[in-house]
């Protein structure tokens, strides 16, 4: 008997899930991609900010961003307060939905009332010294302090024999500022 060869016309009819496979390895490639260039560009958990002036710093709960624009630990999720500075005052302030992404544009240009005030809490280890600027805060963390609103300050913490931990802080009216000393 001679041995019996199978046809193109004896196949099976291709499934739906086969004619989807090429489109679904595409559409994951892109995904992937995508994943890998939003963590070239957002190391660390950065946020990207448009929109801001010359000069312009950003402050998210209080607690000025850094370079690589890292959200501080305190940052709620959700909704967040975020205010900027120009020339050591505050220039404008909003809440704004946590993204990877805050445009400045959305904020409504700010000054303070005068005599206006925040609080400002350091917690960590207990005893360190808080300066406020060049002014030494009475007491030792934990510790509660009246901070004035709408001025940038630097904030120094001192324990002992440990580094100092430096860190800017700007309040807006009846804000609260939380510091955790690591």
């Amino acid at each position: 008997m001679a041995p019996v060869h199978a046809t193109a016309t004896d196949a099976p009819p291709p499934s739906a899930l086969s004619r989807l496979r090429t489109p679904l390895i595409i559409g994951a490639g892109v995904v992937l991609v995508g994943a890998v260039v939003a963590a070239v560009f957002m190391p660390g958990g950065g946020v990207e900010i448009v929109n801001a002036q010359d000069g312009e710093r950003v402050y998210v709960s209080g607690i000025r961003l850094e370079e690589d624009r890292t959200l501080p630990p305190s940052a709620p999720a959700g909704s967040l307060l975020v205010a900027t500075a120009v020339d050591g005052q505050l220039h404008r302030f909003g809440k704004v939905m946590q993204t990877e992404r805050i445009d400045l544009r959305t904020l409504a240009d700010a000054a303070p009332p005068p005599d206006s005030t925040g609080t400002l809490s350091v917690t960590g280890p207990t005893g360190c010294r808080v300066a406020l600027g060049k002014q030494l805060l009475e007491g030792t963390t934990p510790l509660a302090s009246r901070l004035p609103a709408g001025r940038e300050f630097e904030v120094r913490i001192t324990c002992g024999n440990r580094p100092d931990v430096v860190r800017w802080v700007m309040a807006v009216p009846g804000q609260g500022v939380a510091l955790d000393v690591p």
